[in-house]
C-alpha cells in the first residue's frame, strides 16, 4: 500500500471512529454527517467520498472483514477442516477478548437500538452469506448445493453473533459449531 493509500485509510477509520464514539454518545438520529464532517476537518462531500451513506460510517470495516472472512476459508492450511478454519476467524472477533466486553456489549446495543444500522447490519450479513456460500460450494469435497451452502452459511455467521453478545462468547461458539461438526442430536 502506497503512502496516499495509507492516508485515506487513517483519514477513514478517524472519520468512523469519530462518527461511531459521537452516535454512541449523543444518539444516531441526533448527529448529523455535517457535525462530523467538521468535526473531523472534512467537506460533507469528502466524508461522502469514503462513506456513501451515515449508516456505512459505524460498519467502516465490512469490506475487509468479509474478506477476511472468505480467506479463511481459502487460504486455511492443509490438513484444517474448514469449520476449524472458521472457529479460529470467529475467536478473532474482539467480543473474545474480556478486556473489550464492555465496549462490544455496548456497540451490539447500539446497534440492536438504532433500526437503521440494524437493517444495514443484516444487509451486510446477507452479503457475507452469499460470499462465504459461494467459497463453501468451492473448497467443499462433496458437492454442496446453493440452498444448503447458503444454511450453512448463515448459520455459521449466526453464530458468530450468538457468540459476541453471549456472556461466555467462546463457550457459545464452541456449542455452536459442535452442533455443525457433529450434527443435532434429538
Amino acid at each position: 500500500m502506497g503512502l496516499r493509500e495509507l492516508k485515506k485509510e487513517q483519514t477513514r477509520k478517524a472519520i468512523s471512529d469519530l462518527a461511531t464514539g459521537l452516535f454512541m454518545e449523543h444518539g444516531y438520529h441526533s448527529v448529523t454527517t455535517a457535525q462530523i464532517a467538521k468535526l473531523a476537518n472534512v467537506s460533507v462531500p469528502t466524508l461522502f467520498n469514503y462513506f456513501p451513506n451515515k449508516e456505512s460510517l459505524v460498519f467502516d470495516e465490512d469490506i475487509e472483514r468479509e474478506e477476511r472472512l472468505v480467506n479463511s476459508v481459502r487460504l486455511r492450511k492443509k490438513g484444517v477442516s474448514i469449520l476449524d478454519a472458521l472457529f479460529d476467524f470467529g475467536l478473532e472477533n474482539p467480543a473474545f477478548n474480556p478486556a473489550n466486553r464492555k465496549l462490544v456489549r455496548e456497540f451490539r446495543n447500539f446497534i440492536k437500538s438504532t433500526p437503521e444500522l440494524s437493517i444495514y447490519e443484516r444487509q451486510i450479513t446477507m452479503r457475507y452469506e452469499d460470499s462465504l456460500a459461494k467459497v463453501l460450494q468451492k473448497e467443499v469435497r462433496k458437492k454442496l448445493g446453493e440452498v444448503e451452502a447458503k444454511s450453512i452459511a448463515h448459520f455459521i455467521l449466526d453464530a458468530f453473533y450468538r457468540a459476541a453478545d453471549s456472556s461466555h462468547p467462546r463457550k457459545t461458539l464452541e456449542t455452536l459449531f459442535g452442533i455443525l461438526k457433529n450434527g443435532w442430536a434429538e
